[in-house]
Order: structure tokens, then sequence, then C-alpha cells
């Protein structure tokens, strides 16, 4: 089962990420001010200008690395397995519910991304992890990574659930009839939860809590609960255990009450190498032991490439992949090889060395006459 972080995870693939996402038409309108329309392609113009250029030269440079990753993928044969692709999309998917409160569509649609552009995106990281790491790499990293691994909620019995937490029983009762009567199956939990939580941060997210795992909550009572309910089911009204700040004793707190709702269920698995594959590569490629190796990789990606950078302003792009490829030139230059040191003879001297050369012409004194 696919866990792809919402962490992008390697240095040149976070800013090429972000490019290309937002197809949308260059004048589709972005903003109005006092009705007055700011276009895409004004927005693109003003990102591309920030930082005197900056920003554009390093979206392009994330471009031509991109073009780069594929064509060197290609050139080795690496291929990328569909259906292991497909896995840590949805992967990636719990992740942004949990995290975002959103299904997916809408979380594409907030984010100004298509299902394609993930896609890409999943496949270049997948390239580029298959391109940096050996076999042995993540054997070795794997077995590293063992404790770690039984921590992540998708290895572990859990959930992912939302909650809509209010001030007193009746208030929470009134509330989960709103929840569960009426033929389309009662008001949406989201927008319930965003009008009446009173809990801050879940209720910005749609009363989304994110994940529960099992035995590792600290709440018997809210576990017992969470785990009895199936996807779409609601709870019944639930009364919270306070929890006091330091110093303060917990009678004095007020009262509150909980419904909670389970968005998805995610049953225990074995933790293999294969099933985690995504998470390991994510972690390796952010360790310090691998991050010099990536570097030399996108290093040599654009030292070796021939690039012909067209427009003007990004000239000094253009100039810094110069540099790279005569610096990998001289590198790869054969180094002249010293003359041997004359062995001393006998006394401490040492023997004259016949010279290949011919001994170069002394001239003749001025004024000598001769």
């Amino acid at each position: 089962m696919g866990r792809y972080a919402l962490a992008i995870v390697t240095l040149a693939l976070v800013a090429a990420g972000a490019v290309g996402c937002g197809r949308g038409p260059r004048d589709q309108v972005v903003a109005r001010v006092n009705k007055q329309p700011i276009t895409q392609r004004e927005l693109w113009n003003a990102l591309e200008q920030a930082d005197n250029g900056d920003a554009g030269r390093r979206a392009l440079d994330a471009l031509i690395v991109r073009q780069l990753v594929r064509q060197e993928a290609e050139k080795k044969g690496i291929e990328i397995d569909q259906a292991e692709l497909q896995e840590r999309l949805e992967g990636l998917k719990d992740y942004v519910l949990a995290g975002t409160g959103l299904d997916f569509p809408a979380w594409l649609q907030r984010t100004g991304q298509t299902e394609e552009d993930v896609i890409a995106r999943l496949r270049l990281q997948m390239l580029t992890a298959k391109l940096v790491l050996t076999d042995r790499d993540r054997e070795q990293y794997f077995e590293e990574s063992k404790e770690r691994l039984k921590e992540l909620p998708h290895n572990n019995e859990a959930v992912i659930y939302r909650q809509i937490v209010l001030g007193s029983k009746q208030e929470a009762e009134a509330t989960y009839k709103e929840l569960t009567s009426g033929k389309q199956g009662g008001a949406d939990f989201a927008k319930v939860a965003e009008a009446k939580s009173l809990d801050p941060i879940s209720r910005t997210r749609g009363g989304m809590v994110g994940w529960a795992v099992k035995g590792k909550t600290g709440d018997a009572e809210l576990e017992k609960v969470l785990f009895s309910l199936k996807p779409g089911e609601i709870s019944k009204p639930m009364v919270v255990k306070p929890k006091a700040p330091e110093g303060k004793s917990a009678q004095a707190m007020p009262e509150r009450w909980r419904i909670v709702k389970v968005e998805k269920y995610i049953p225990p698995h074995e933790i293999t190498l294969k099933g985690n594959a995504d998470v390991i590569e994510e972690w390796a490629m952010n360790d310090p032991r691998y991050q010099l190796q990536l570097q030399d990789f996108f290093d040599n990606l654009r030292a070796k490439a021939d690039v012909e950078v067209v427009a003007p302003r990004y000239q000094s792009l253009a100039e810094a992949y110069q540099q790279r490829r005569e610096a990998r030139q001289r590198a790869a230059a054969p180094t002249p090889t010293a003359a041997p040191i004359p062995a001393p003879q006998a006394g401490g001297q040492v023997a004259p060395q016949k010279s290949e050369a011919p001994a170069p012409k002394v001239p003749k004194a001025q004024g000598s006459g001769k």
C-alpha cells in the first residue's frame, strides 16, 4: 500500500514539481481588483521577474533537469511499473485527505493542478530514485529504518477521521440529529464542523483530525469508538475527557462533547521493502549520506548536457551550464606524468639524466667578435 508523503523529496525536483502545474489558459482571470482583472499571464510574468529574474532561472533550470532525468532514464532503459505508480498515487490521496480534509479532486482544484501533473511528478521522482539509488542502497536503508517504519500509520491498523467538538450534551445531540436525519443522510459533516466545531485546528479542515493509530492515541475510549465504525459512519456524541494545562485542575475545564466520523480504515500489514519502497526512497534521498550522491548526479547531468538557452534574460543560466561543461572536461583531461626523480649515485651525487629534447642553443656573447 503506497504511502508517498506530501513532502517533496529531492533538491531539484522540488522546483520541478512546481513547474507546469495549473495549465489553465494564459488569459484566465486569477483575481479582480475593483472589478479589474489580473490574468494568469500577468501572474506568471510577475513570478518570472521576481528576485531579479532568479525565480525564472530556477524554474527553467528545474525544467531542464526534469528533461535530463527523463533522457537519462530512457538511455539506460529504466521504466516505471504502472501498478506501482498507481499504488503511490493512492497513498498520496490518503495523505492529502488526512492533511487537508479535502478529497483528491477538491485538493487538485484548490492547488491548481491536474491528476496528470501529479502523476508526472511521481514518475519523475521514481525515475530519479532508480537512477541514484542501487538495490543495495535500498536494502541497507530498509534494514536501518525498520523501527521508524513501525511508526507510520500505513504500517499499522489505523483510521483517518473527522470530529466536531461542541460545548454541551444538548448541542451535541441536536447536531447528531442534524447529521443523521433526512433522506440524503443528513447534513454534510465537514460543513457542520466548519460552522460549529470548537476545535480551532480541525474546524478549518472540515473537522479533519487526521490519523489515529490503534494503541497509540492515548485515549482508549476514543479508539474503541473509532475502530468500531465503518468508513462513512458517524458516532453518537461522546464526552471529551478534559486535559488541563500544567498547573490547572481538569475540573475547572469547560464541558466538551464530540462527534466523530471515520473517512477511511487502514488494515495492518507486514512491513516489507517492496511495501515501503516509496518511503525508503524519500528518507534515503533526504539523508546526508545520499545528498552528496544526489547532488553529484544532478551536477553530472547538467555538465554533460548540450543545453542551448535561447532567451536573453536567462543567459547567466547558459553561462553556468557552459562552466560546468568546461570544468568536467578539465577534470576528465589526462594528467601529465611527472618525470621520475633520479636515484643518487655513490657519494650522494645525482646521476645526470639523458634528455630526449635537443639542448637549447646558447647565444653568443655580444661584442665578442667571434
